[in-house]
């Protein structure tokens, strides 16, 4: 593939700074290694390095749209930065082909002492649009923008988000060929996040490259084609954004079941009406509970948990107790999990159906489902039966199963047992029509026909 392939190279990036204990240790730092080695010793450095970003290298096509994830401090904004060229890297190269328009920090590339329409030429200027260019746009950035007669007054008076409702305006109806936005949109009201989304999904629609950093992990799974994890100023790992969003989302829940153990009581305190114990009865003891070495094998990779608790099987049947893999539109299946209890606690299986972006459609726990959570002791075997219509878009969907042991009862949780993509399966298409929603919910309709005055609202 030829460079005229890519938008954005970067090889071996790094940004270093010195940090200083003190003050006075910068003025140290300016004087004395040179005494030092004029006088024939070793020079004392008076500062400890950080390295905000070390060793990054990827490469991003034309038209492609990437998420960058990680947690605060992991070098997302540093690398932005870095790519627009408002840092210089410490070592490395960036190299990046067609006109770039970035969204960082708050306000910045605004003068404060001018209005918004004053800034919105000088920003207009930057990106490299000339006069005529900018006057040919000016209307329908302002109307983007939709901040009234704030667009001729200074933009030091304006709140935070008619800031980014601006400097957002500006940068998408410059038409530029990359656009790298670093968490803003998070700024804006509900109205303004959905207009700035479908504009940049109709600007990726015509080809532009999107760099995006967001902690909206559905957002990211929604916009992105690939994603790129960074930890401590690492790359951490490359891939689809739905891998990357997961690989994400799996740590954070593992740190924070780690946590949770070491700050709070190993067996949740919960109120004694909202837990059960289920008993067996003789009909029950014939009922067989299911494992599979075969299963574990195939899950292995897909699992995380304490292991208080562990799944050993999970399967997706229709009413007659069969296993399927193609659903039929609207279709009523089973979700059947089997698990069994390592140690004494209170739990609730859970299961979320995924798209193949990984983004959740739909699911239940026990709270959602109106059943008490379970208290268990080791050696405890169940099986858990969720019963669920599934009128979904055609496509491929995947069952993700947990065990969870609640904290806060319907916030927080401890995973005993996480496994995705338990089982893929496919949703046939509906013969009555197409369906383009992900989820139709079979409304009604009404229709009069009216003869008469109009009434004014």
């Amino acid at each position: 593939m030829s460079s005229n392939d890519f938008a954005i190279k970067v090889e071996n990036l790094g940004k270093r700074y010195q940090i200083y204990n003190h003050p006075q240790d910068r003025l140290k730092q300016s004087i004395y290694p040179r005494l030092q080695a004029l006088a024939g010793r070793t020079p004392k450095n008076y500062f400890h390095e950080f390295w905000a970003l070390q060793d990054v290298s990827f490469e991003i096509k034309k038209g492609e749209t990437i998420g960058i994830v990680g947690r605060n401090g992991s070098g997302k904004s540093t690398l932005l930065q870095l790519i627009c060229g408002t840092l210089t890297p410490t070592n490395g190269s960036v190299w990046t082909d067609g006109r770039l328009a970035a969204l960082l920090e708050l306000g910045s590339g605004f003068n404060p002492e001018f209005t918004g329409r004053e800034n919105v030429y000088l920003n207009g200027a930057v990106l490299g649009l000339a006069k005529n260019e900018i006057d040919a746009r000016f209307d329908d950035i302002a109307a983007f923008a939709d901040i009234g007669e704030f667009i001729e007054q200074p933009v030091k008076i304006y709140s935070s988000g008619m800031y980014v409702r601006l400097a957002f305006a500006i940068n998408i109806m410059s038409q530029p060929d990359i656009m790298v936005v670093d968490e803003a949109l998070a700024v804006g009201d509900m109205n303004f996040q959905a207009k700035c989304i479908t504009a940049l999904k109709r600007k990726q629609e015509a080809g532009m490259t999107v760099l995006l950093v967001s902690h909206d992990i559905n957002s990211v799974k929604s916009l992105c084609m690939r994603g790129i994890y960074l930890e401590h100023g690492k790359l951490k790992t490359i891939g689809t954004a739905a891998e990357v969003s997961e690989r994400y989302i799996r740590t954070m829940r593992e740190e924070m079941t780690d946590e949770q153990r070491r700050y709070n009581s190993p067996v949740p305190k919960l109120a004694e009406k909202r837990t059960s114990r289920v008993t067996v009865t003789s009909s029950e003891i014939a009922v067989e509970f299911k494992r599979s070495e075969e299963f574990d094998r195939r899950v292995s990779q897909f699992r995380y948990g304490t292991g208080d608790a562990r799944i050993t099987y999970a399967e997706l049947l229709n009413m007659d107790d069969m296993p399927v893999t193609h659903v039929e539109f609207n279709q009523n299946v089973k979700v059947r999990i089997y698990f069994e209890a390592h140690r004494a606690t209170i739990v609730s299986a859970n299961f979320n159906v995924m798209d193949n972006k990984k983004n959740q459609i739909t699911g239940s726990n026990f709270s959602l489902a109106g059943q008490p959570f379970m208290e268990v002791r080791p050696g405890d075997r169940y099986r858990v039966d969720y019963t669920i219509q599934l009128p979904l878009q055609e496509g491929d969907y995947a069952i993700q199963v947990a065990i969870t042991e609640p904290v806060i009862a319907n916030q927080v949780s401890n995973f005993l047992d996480h496994i995705d993509d338990v089982v893929v399966f496919t949703i046939s298409k509906w013969e009555k029509a197409i369906v383009w929603s992900k989820v139709y919910m079979f409304p009604t309709v009404d229709i009069k026909a009216i003869q008469g005055k109009d009434v004014s609202t």
